[in-house]
């Protein structure tokens, strides 16, 4: 019984990163890549998606973050909860990786971070710029966007994160055995 209560809570975990990304970004879908890159352009147009994860402000407490648009920090919420989230935790406050909260990367400044992401290090961080994964403007987006306050995940219920899921072997064709012949 406890197994199958660690491989509950271990499915959940693994499929919680996916199901906060595309809570944030299936509106955010439906646009083009040329209305997305016009959206990041234009700092004074406010950002059509409903659905996106909104900025916290300096009232937060951390007033020397770099700025940011509203459109900016939307696409590096995506980009975090895609390439990110894994390692570092979907609220930022480190799992493998190491924690990436305000409170520590202000500090280390944009240009740090930036040689950082986009390099990575021998400790296990992608190199994310020189592998062509992220663009260099991507790289800067990504070194501003961890210095600002993470934004609150949407809360799914059990029922919600249910219907996420995709049963590929039904529970009745599981095997309720040992089928391997390792000891």
């Amino acid at each position: 019984m406890r197994y199958k209560n660690i491989l509950a809570a271990l499915s959940i975990a693994a499929a919680l990163p996916l199901a906060i990304h595309n809570a944030y970004s299936s509106e955010e879908a439906k646009h083009n890549d040329a209305t997305a890159e016009a959206m990041h352009h234009d700092d004074d147009e406010a950002n059509p998606n409903p659905n996106a994860p909104k900025m916290h402000h300096d009232d937060d407490g951390y007033p020397n973050a770099p700025k940011m648009t509203e459109a900016e920090f939307a696409k590096g919420s995506k980009i975090f909860f895609q390439r990110c989230a894994g390692c570092h935790g979907v609220l930022r406050k480190g799992a493998t990786g190491k924690p990436l909260t305000p409170n520590l990367t202000i500090d280390k400044g944009t240009e740090y971070l930036k040689t950082f992401i986009g390099y990575g290090s021998p400790g296990g961080m992608p190199n994310f710029g020189s592998s062509g994964t992220l663009t260099e403007a991507e790289v800067d987006l990504m070194a501003r966007y961890v210095q600002q306050m993470p934004v609150t995940p949407p809360e799914m219920s059990m029922k919600d994160m249910e219907a996420t899921w995709k049963v590929i072997v039904p529970v009745k064709d599981r095997p309720t055995r040992k089928m391997n012949k390792l000891d």
